[in-house]
């Protein structure tokens, strides 16, 4: 039998849901399952006690049948995380979404170039669509670009034609056999919704699927893994683990569907928030899924366990020119308040993790305001939401490669440096190092990522457009087609001269793709690292979408939509103190979620960070109405919910 893992959240007390969870895996067949668990609840603690059950129930069977539990996640973060936790046990196999697709499929190479080959008709077909819709008042280069990229879509046609392996990069060049991030899950999930054959394949390999972050899974990776369940019921079990009021983003499907025959199970428990947030953030949920969290933290007096009280206070303060100044002064009333030093700003170091629910604010103290505006201010919502995360197909190969690989370099880290152009240079690739010298290739190789570290130095002027035509030059990374296609044309990189904005529909994204993507490539390259460090939570701000699962003692949540260009999120509509515009009343009217649902969901997740303290100051232009009528909706109690003449 396979040893229980050892691990400190497998030795951690058992819950009620964590039993219900074992009694579903010693089921026969065990039973598939849903679980719902609030913020600060443990939920990955839960799903790692689930794999160990399962090593513990199964360990022998699935070793004498060469299978394997998958545990499949949303970031390579939490995949490394879980790994951690689980004894790197053979029988678990830890990984994203996007690489356990490509796992089920890469064996089947003649199914992916018939994919890959219809994948390119289509878009060749909805080109030519767009082409024909375009209306008279239509950009001159927005017309230019869809011809060009008829014209390599193909051109990539005649390329896939040839038989030739196909692999997984980041991003897509199917002349060369590369598919992109969003190719595996268009592909993977056709092939398991389509093929009876491939999902019997599957649950022959994996009797076992967990899917952490549930909540955030493209909804037809849930419709595909279903599709497997509702086929093999008595040789897959499929457990999710999430919560829809945590979900951020707009790709992720939020509720799971119930499914005949599965248990839903609620973890009501909260194990991070002191008494004053838990009860905030119980107050916030009422109005989505009601589920209601039990317990809060702990601290010990003596040899017993006590609630942590903390606190919980919102300012509301005036939209004008003083915003930083007012931050510093709620700053110098908490410190006082609660005696607590921590809560004053520290030039290294500082203890309070401020949230802001654009990157404008952090953006222009950190150093990557250029940035910051080409992706997001009139940028398309796909750049938008994908710069929130770094996802943004024209970001990946800068954070993925070239600014590890500068960082490598600057420091001397030749292993690392070698370790990266293995993973992404095509010139390292095995079919193409026959006959090559390869002590000349790995100078060549070492001679433009010197280059690159050079041109993403602190103190250097090049452009993220000079950036990456060094990388395509030195042959570093086999760049996505959509990126190519900027860096070919000449004229990528100068906005219009006359912008016009009365395109509407796809016309009009791709008009706003172009004037963003002209203002990303001509950023400066520096602006990367500092930015990049902001997502991965390496400096005092964050934003409220990104700290899903983080948790500091000290928060400090901003709340100004003033600030924001998002119009996915509105605090004041979510607080009554705005009307919801016509959007959201049809959206309503439809069933479908509108911009005070998202909203909802976001302050809850920015709220239920605090482990000890969180202050929250919402900008408004008349602070007097908004407190009485904040008082009214029970959030918070009324000696809480403080003006500026408290600050005085």
């Amino acid at each position: 039998m396979e040893p229980r893992p050892v691990s400190r959240r497998a030795q951690q007390p058992e819950t009620q849901a964590d039993i219900d969870v074992r009694h579903c895996l010693e089921a026969d067949p065990p039973t598939s399952f849903n679980m719902v668990a609030g913020a600060g609840s443990g939920k990955t603690t839960s799903l790692i006690k689930g794999l160990a059950s399962i090593l513990a129930i199964h360990g022998e069977r699935l070793r004498l049948q060469r299978q394997r539990v998958a545990c499949i996640t949303y970031t390579e973060i939490a995949a490394r995380e879980i790994w951690s936790e689980v004894w790197n046990s053979p029988l678990i196999h830890v990984s994203t979404i996007h690489s356990f697709l490509w796992s089920i499929t890469r064996g089947f190479q003649q199914d992916i170039a018939a994919w890959v080959s219809r994948r390119v008709d289509e878009r060749i077909e909805e080109l030519q669509q767009n082409a024909a819709n375009f209306g008279p008042r239509v950009q001159p280069r927005t017309r230019v670009k869809n011809a060009r990229d008829i014209l390599r879509f193909e051109q990539q046609r005649e390329a896939v034609a040839k038989p030739s392996p196909f692999t997984y990069g980041i991003g897509s060049d199917y002349a060369k056999g590369i598919l992109g991030h969003d190719d595996i899950i268009r592909m993977a999930s056709q092939l398991l919704i389509d093929r009876r054959l491939f999902r019997t394949l599957v649950a022959q390999q994996y009797p076992f699927i967990f899917v952490d972050e549930s909540q955030d899974t493209f909804p037809v990776i849930v419709e595909a893994l279903i599709a497997i369940q509702q086929q093999e019921r008595n040789r897959l079990c499929l457990g999710f683990f999430g919560d829809p009021m945590q979900r951020i983003y707009p790709t992720g499907i939020g509720t799971v569907p119930e499914q005949s025959g599965w248990r839903v199970i609620q973890k009501t428990e909260n194990f991070r928030s002191p008494t004053a947030v838990l009860n905030l953030a119980n107050a916030i949920r009422r109005g989505g899924d009601g589920l209601v969290q039990v317990g809060g933290r702990k601290r010990k007096v003596g040899e017993v366990e006590v609630p942590l009280v903390g606190t919980a206070r919102l300012f509301v303060l005036s939209t004008d020119s003083h915003r930083n100044e007012r931050v510093a002064q709620v700053r110098e009333w908490v410190a006082n308040k609660n005696n607590d030093e921590k809560w004053r700003p520290a030039p290294n170091n500082d203890q309070i993790k401020m949230l802001v629910i654009v990157h404008r604010m952090a953006a222009g103290r950190l150093g990557f305001g250029d940035l910051y505006a080409a992706l997001n201010d009139g940028a398309p919502d796909k750049f938008k939401n994908g710069f929130l995360d770094a996802s943004a197909w024209p970001l990946q190969p800068l954070v993925s490669l070239l600014l590890p690989l500068a960082e490598a370099v600057r420091d001397r880290r030749s292993f690392d440096t070698m370790r990266l152009l293995g993973l992404h240079s095509p010139l390292l690739k095995k079919a193409n190092l026959q006959g090559v010298n390869v002590a000349e290739r790995l100078n060549q190789l070492q001679s433009a990522s010197n280059e690159i570290g050079r041109a993403m130095a602190p103190e250097s002027q090049a452009t993220i457009r000079d950036v990456l035509m060094l990388a395509k030059e030195g042959h570093l990374i086999t760049l996505d087609l959509r990126l190519l296609a900027y860096l070919e044309d000449a004229a990528a990189d100068e906005p219009d001269v006359e912008e016009n904005n009365d395109e509407g529909g796809i016309e009009e994204e791709i008009s706003k793709e172009i004037a963003s993507m002209a203002a990303f490539l001509a950023c400066p390259a520096a602006q990367l690292r500092p930015y990049l460090a902001y997502v991965n939570d390496e400096s005092p701000f964050s934003t409220q979408q990104g700290v899903k699962g983080a948790e500091f003692d000290r928060v400090l949540a901003v709340l100004d939509d003033d600030e924001g260009t998002h119009f996915q999120f509105s605090y004041e509509k979510y607080l009554g103190l705005k009307e919801i515009s016509i959007r959201d009343r049809k959206s309503m009217e439809e069933g479908l979620e509108t911009s005070v649902d998202r909203t909802r969901r976001l302050f809850y997740v920015c709220c239920t960070r605090a482990r000890q303290d969180l202050v929250v100051i919402l900008f408004v232009s008349d602070p007097e109405a908004a407190i009485t009528h904040v008082r009214g909706l029970g959030l918070l109690p009324d000696a809480d919910i403080l003006g500026q003449d408290a600050l005085a």
